[in-house]
């Protein structure tokens, strides 16, 4: 794995980054569409904004030839004195989300990804949700209520 010199802040790959004695390792759930549009995700914001910015958000946040907002879905893993932290969950497999029809008993491989990480769910000490919406506590539990990081304690903030 390549890595880069950041400043002074440490090394970093394309999914990792340490910074002190603590490393930070983005597990990808999912990336692309949101399958709305900018007017519909972010219902406040002035389309002539979009067009203004389309320097910077054009391809990576918004498909302007398909007017849809993309998206990362993303849980943040800090690592530090023998603890595992998971900052945000995702939107979590198999869970009914009409409301949401792109994430709608989504099926992604971020088991798999948190694994390639070098992460199992027994390994997690404490998750922490950075707010309640759908696309960051998908993971917390399983649809049968059980949680899917046992070891875990959960704290939103």
């Amino acid at each position: 794995m390549r890595r880069a010199v950041v400043s002074r802040l440490g090394r970093m790959t394309a999914n990792e980054i340490i910074l002190g004695d603590v490393t930070v390792t983005r597990v990808k759930e999912y990336h692309g569409s949101v399958e709305m549009s900018p007017a519909e995700f972010f219902p406040e914001s002035a389309a002539s904004a979009w067009d203004e910015h389309r320097s910077w958000l054009a391809p990576h946040f918004w498909d302007p030839e398909a007017d849809e907002c993309v998206s990362a879905i993303q849980t943040w893993v800090l690592r530090s004195g023998g603890r595992t932290i998971l900052v945000d969950t995702g939107v979590g497999n198999h869970k009914d989300r009409p409301y949401a029809p792109v994430w709608n008993r989504l099926d992604t491989d971020f088991l798999d990804n948190l694994a390639a990480a070098g992460i199992r769910p027994e390994d997690v000490d404490i998750v922490i949700n950075t707010h309640l919406h759908i696309d960051h506590v998908g993971w917390n539990t399983y649809l049968d209520g059980r949680t899917w990081f046992p070891r875990s304690r959960t704290r939103p903030t």
